[in-house]
């Protein structure tokens, strides 16, 4: 899938999926990545990485910071448009209903869903100009089946996401902009890999976890013009742990 000539935000581009998606838009041809991100080691590492294969630059960003996106948007626009943004930051908790104050509830929506309406918002905005954008976000399977290992939290925001997808995919439709979500499953990203998270591999069908790269082909797929008449849907990427 040929990206030649576009220009790509990812948020969460530090590591795991995000990581694994900037490499890959890399090797189908894409121009520049702008890398959005807390983790200076891993953004600084990805960044040099990257211009090997594409210019990129990495940015240190709180995504829940309207003013600071808003910035952002503007810097970029002394360059061009993004023709892709895929909002992959996110957060997760293993504490449970009981375990889960207001506090944590509200952190967790706000890196998740409040994230993805900003940047969004900021992107449409350039995207509906230009009359072309490709706006990719990340659910969960959590969204279907609930937080089991997770915070209710989580489950609740990766369900706001999709409902988010589909009401930017309605506005975007007319106006040259496809909005769609890829959902995981289980992935092997260092989320899931944090000492608190426990599952199996016998959970998944096909038996292991989801590399990053594979959940990056998905997303490579949405951010393409293989997708240009596809809008508003969920891309789900599980081996076979939910079918919906």
């Amino acid at each position: 899938m040929n990206l030649t000539g576009k220009t790509a935000v990812i948020t969460g581009g530090a590591k795991g999926i995000g990581a694994a998606t900037a490499l890959l838009f890399a090797e189908n041809g894409i121009k520049k990545i702008y890398l959005v991100d807390l983790d200076d080691e891993n953004g600084r590492k990805m960044e040099r990485q990257l211009n090997g294969g594409c210019s990129c630059l990495y940015i240190h960003l709180d995504v829940t910071d309207e003013a600071g996106v808003k910035e952002m948007f503007f810097s970029i626009d002394k360059e061009g448009t993004a023709d892709i943004l895929f909002n992959c930051a996110g957060i997760t908790s293993v504490k449970g209903i009981m375990e889960t104050d207001a506090t944590l509830w509200n952190k967790i929506m706000t890196v998740n869903v409040t994230s993805a309406f900003l940047f969004s918002k900021e992107a449409l905005i350039r995207m509906e100009r230009k009359g072309y954008g490709r706006i990719v976000n990340v659910s969960s399977i959590s969204a279907q089946v609930g937080g089991i290992r997770t915070s209710p939290a989580y489950a609740a925001s990766k369900a706001a996401i999709l409902g988010l997808t589909r009401s930017f995919a309605k506005y975007g439709a007319s106006r040259g902009v496809t909005v769609n979500t890829i959902v995981p499953g289980i992935a092997d990203t260092p989320m899931t890999q944090a000492k608190d998270f426990v599952y199996s591999n016998s959970e998944v069908p096909m038996g292991r976890a989801a590399k990053p790269e594979e959940i990056a082909e998905g997303v490579l797929f949405l951010a393409s013009d293989k997708s240009a008449y596809i809008t508003g849907q969920c891309l789900h990427v599980n081996g076979g742990m939910y079918f919906g």
